[in-house]
């Protein structure tokens, strides 16, 4: 690490085809088997693009939230609201911590 604290030089730089290649592939493989892509990102960050460990994990859970977020209007939008209704109770009990006890 240079001593200045300058961790952009450590960096790597891309041309745009690369890094869109890249979000593309793991976008595919992502929605391929149902996840976000969180898997395929974190080697990406740290191999391909030169992030620091730390920096890459943080990115990539700021990029799972996106995912997150909005997948689930999306999500909302196929599921009828009275089938979640009717399978609140179930799912509530099962993520509460005194079923855990």
């Amino acid at each position: 690490m240079p001593a200045d604290g300058n961790l952009a030089s450590l960096r790597s730089t891309h041309a745009t085809p690369v890094v869109f290649a890249a979000g593309a592939a793991i976008g595919v493989l992502g929605g391929m088997i149902g996840l976000g892509g969180a898997e395929f990102r974190l080697p990406l960050l740290i191999g391909l693009f030169g992030f620091a460990a730390l920096s890459a994990v943080i990115l990539n859970k700021v990029m799972s939230l996106v995912v997150v977020l909005v997948a689930l209007p999306a999500r909302l939008g196929a599921v009828p609201a009275a089938e979640i209704a009717a399978r609140w109770p179930g799912s509530a009990s099962a993520w509460s911590p005194r079923s855990w006890a």
